[in-house]
């Protein structure tokens, strides 16, 4: 007995070991099963999302992110990569630096990060998909499981990286439900962000005031870190700064992670200098020192430091920022920025020589960076305004066109380099004519120039056969001693001779075969017809250096050229005029006066008659009452009914926004109310007229603008889905009439016929036009005129009209199904 006893206990304790463990085993199983790669697989995706993001403050989720950005193409990519595996550490301290650049997530800026290939947007978006299919698996196959919050969590989470704001929603609505769950604060935090995400903006401020108290008292300061971050990125979006500033404030006075308070206050200095408080801004970037700031902060906020102190005029105290930031040794990854901003400051200083020698030095070893295209630009204006060398400075120019700078210095050094090719084209032109005049004087230049031209063509047809021959010879030599695989013996000396003399010849030859010598051309027209095309185009010289390129020496120095040499000619009233306001911007009224006064004397017929007596005040101008407007009369009005929408009157917004649209059709804002009305529609769930407004925008008239685009796909969803349900409908209605007349058919007398109801097809919906709408609009409820007796149902139709009221209630229970499921 006593021993049945002793195997009785150990086999009752298996089975009841057993029995309680399934919960563990099932868990086990879901874990490794599914949880883990899930788990696993959103870790790394959130870390590429994170560490892709251009600014932890940035409020809407950016979906054009890839990972090679827009402002740092392919090329520059590898040129970084490429510089990062060359520059190698000379002391310790340097090689601890870079190991701490690699390993930190750096959300702000991006580019400094190690030169693994980052997923595009589209990528991460299909692996979030993948994510949501296992964590779906748990949460309909192992429901009983411990991982189901965990799952919930993480779909939700992974629909919101995908902007599919409504699906994150329902998913952490769902994990709220659940109680005790460990997620409880998070999940939280996530419902408020994707509430502000969908402009539930009360619900989702409410909310993210619970987690910041909820945070603090239970001294989670990470949660409470990422609540308030989060409602700062709000304010900036909304454009709220001086709450921004306070929020930032009030954070750093309630943490102790250094790294965060070195962030808050580096963003503390950007906020300040975009709304203008300049000290104080200063005074942001200097605090940022006194944490711990991430190395990419750290430089951020000295080189703004330093910008900052030049643009105080504290110029000399810039530079000596700037030299130790060049002199420290922790930046030299970031070495061409501190060599621009340095440039800069010689170049404010004057100290022309010390500008060009480190701004040559960034635009030939950061080729493709935009510092060397920022480095092209300032050296094309230290040629053109301190050194008069234009055509070095077309040449930087240009390089600055072509690099990755960014578009606005692009776009004025595309315009410079604009306004220094008409510069030479007019000199050639005028280089030109002048040509002509020594001809027709010198015509013994003309025969002289003619034969020296002969001569060099020649030389140059005897020099390209001589080449095409000795080519085909060497082919011929180097066939043979492929064959007997020798290798010709070689004169250094004469091989060097035949260089040179070769080098020589082909310099003439290059001067015709790049145009620099053209063959003379005897003229055609007379010296007086010439002189006036010399008139003219050196009146057209300086003009453009006096309006386009601001010389006004230049300018001067053309039109007193005119008037000495060609006194008589057609431009002369213009060249006078010009020659006048020349006189003006240099305060010389006395002598501006005297040139209008010939004008007004001499030149009655000319078209600066008029003017010039204004300027001299003999003729009155015509006092005309001014009306100053904006760029767009509907701005003010766009901006109220904004405002309105913001403060949820939203009746009265849609009757603002509806007045813009009708009233300025053809203004910026009139799709933008359009899309404001269709939105606030779709918040009071409205959506029928949603999607009706939607249509507006996707009609021709709008459907090229970027609301157009934005809401053209789910509007035609919207309109498909709901053409494929009245169809459905349609054919039901049809089925069952065909039916009915089917029944009454043996009812019916051979010599009578029963007239077979007419079946309605349905209505092709075609967009409602545009000018159609605005009438529509505008009629008053006066006009409406009542039915007439003809018109009433008559009572053996009732029946019908009843059924079909129901088949209507049907469709539109359908219909609203469909769009809870597309809005």
């Amino acid at each position: 007995m006593p021993s049945t006893k002793k195997f009785f206990v150990p086999v009752a304790l298996a089975f009841l070991f057993l029995f309680n463990s399934c919960g563990l085993w099932r868990d086990f199983t879901t874990y490794f099963n599914t949880y883990y790669n899930a788990k696993t697989l959103f870790d790394r995706l959130e870390e590429e999302i994170l560490s892709q993001k251009k600014d932890p403050f940035e409020f809407r989720e950016s979906s054009t992110q890839t990972g090679q950005t827009q402002s740092q193409p392919y090329q520059q990519q590898q040129y970084q990569q490429q510089q990062q595996q060359f520059q190698q550490p000379q002391f310790q301290q340097q090689q601890q630096f870079q190991n701490v650049q690699q390993t930190q997530t750096t959300q702000q800026f991006p580019s400094q990060r190690s030169s693994v290939p980052a997923m595009s947007m589209v990528q991460i978006k299909q692996e979030l998909t993948r994510v949501i299919e296992k964590c779906s698996r748990i949460l309909q196959f192992h429901k009983e499981s411990s991982y189901v919050d965990d799952a919930l969590f993480i779909t939700g989470k992974s629909f919101y990286y995908q902007q599919e704001y409504a699906s994150a929603q329902r998913k952490f609505l769902e994990l709220a439900s659940i109680q005790e769950s460990s997620y409880h604060l998070e999940n939280k935090l996530w419902l408020a962000k994707t509430y502000l995400q969908l402009r539930s903006f009360d619900e989702g401020l409410a909310l993210i005031d619970e987690v910041k108290n909820d945070a603090i008292a239970a001294k989670k300061e990470k949660l409470l870190i990422d609540a308030s971050i989060t409602l700062i990125g709000f304010y900036l979006y909304r454009e709220e700064n001086r709450k921004a500033i306070d929020e930032c404030n009030w954070l750093l006075g309630k943490i102790d992670d250094d790294e965060i308070s070195a962030l808050l206050s580096f963003q503390l200095g950007k906020i300040n200098l975009k709304i203008g408080n300049e000290e104080e801004a200063l005074n942001a970037f200097a605090s940022v020192l006194k944490y711990s700031p991430t190395f990419e902060i750290e430089f951020e906020s000295r080189i703004e430091h330093a910008r900052l102190l030049k643009q105080l005029g504290r110029i000399d105290e810039s530079e000596e920022k700037l030299v130790d930031l060049r002199d420290r040794g922790k930046f030299n990854t970031q070495m061409d920025r501190i060599l621009v901003e340095l440039g800069q400051v010689y170049y404010d200083k004057n100290q022309y020589e010390k500008a060009v020698k480190l701004f040559k030095e960034v635009d030939s070893t950061y080729k493709f960076n935009p510092t060397s295209g920022m480095a092209s630009f300032k050296l094309g204006e230290i040629y053109e305004r301190h050194y008069r060398d234009y055509d070095s400075s077309l040449k930087y120019y240009s390089k600055a066109t072509s690099s990755f700078v960014e578009r606005d210095i692009k776009t004025k050094a595309n315009d410079r380099a604009r306004n220094f090719d008409r510069y030479f084209s007019l000199k050639k032109t005028i280089a030109d004519l002048n040509t002509q005049v020594i001809y027709i004087k010198q015509p013994e230049k003309f025969l002289r120039d003619s034969i020296d031209y002969d001569i060099a063509f020649k030389e140059f047809t005897e020099e390209n056969r001589r080449k095409s021959e000795m080519l085909q010879a060497n082919l011929q030599t180097q066939q043979v001693n492929i064959e007997q695989r020798q290798i010709p013996q070689q004169n250094p000396q004469l091989d060097l001779q035949n260089q040179t003399k070769r080098k020589e010849e082909v310099t003439l030859a290059m001067l015709i075969s790049l145009g620099k010598v053209q063959k003379p051309s005897r003229p055609q027209i007379s010296i007086d017809s010439l002189g006036t095309l010399l008139s003219q185009n050196y009146y057209n010289l300086g003009s453009h250096f006096f309006s386009e390129m601001d010389v006004p020496d230049s300018a001067y120095y053309y039109f007193k050229l005119i008037l000495e040499e060609y006194p008589q000619k057609p431009n002369t009233p213009q060249t006078l005029f010009a020659l006048g306001t020349y006189y003006e911007t240099i305060n010389e009224k006395q002598k501006a006066d005297s040139l209008y006064k010939i004008i007004y004397e001499d030149y009655s017929k000319s078209g600066l008659y008029t003017e010039a007596g204004k300027k001299l005040g003999l003729i009155k101008e015509e006092v005309k009452k001014t009306v100053v407007a904006t760029a767009d009369p509907a701005e003010p009005l766009y901006i109220a009914a904004e405002e309105r929408y913001y403060s949820k009157e939203f009746r009265d917004a849609i009757k603002a926004f509806r007045e813009i649209y009708l009233n300025h059709p053809e203004s910026s804002y009139a799709p933008k109310s359009i899309y404001y009305i269709g939105l606030i529609h779709e918040e009071l769930k409205e959506y029928d007229s949603s999607a009706f407004y939607y249509g507006i925008l996707s009609t021709k008239e709008y459907a090229a603008t970027p609301l157009g685009k934005a809401v053209f796909a789910k509007y035609n969803e919207y309109k498909n889905e709901k053409d494929r349900i009245e169809r459905e409908e349609q054919l039901k209605r049809d089925s069952e009439n065909q039916k009915k007349l089917e029944e009454q058919k043996p009812l019916e007398h051979d010599s009578t016929k029963i007239k077979q109801k007419e079946v309605i097809s349905p209505v092709e919906k075609d967009d409602i036009p545009i000018r159609k709408l605005r009438a529509d609009s505008l009629k008053s409820k006066s006009d409406l005129k009542p039915e007439s007796d003809s018109l009433k149902p008559k009572p053996d139709t009732l029946l019908k009209r009843t059924e079909q009221k129901f088949e209507t209630d049907s469709l539109k229970q359908r219909t609203d199904s469909l769009k809870k499921k597309i809005f």
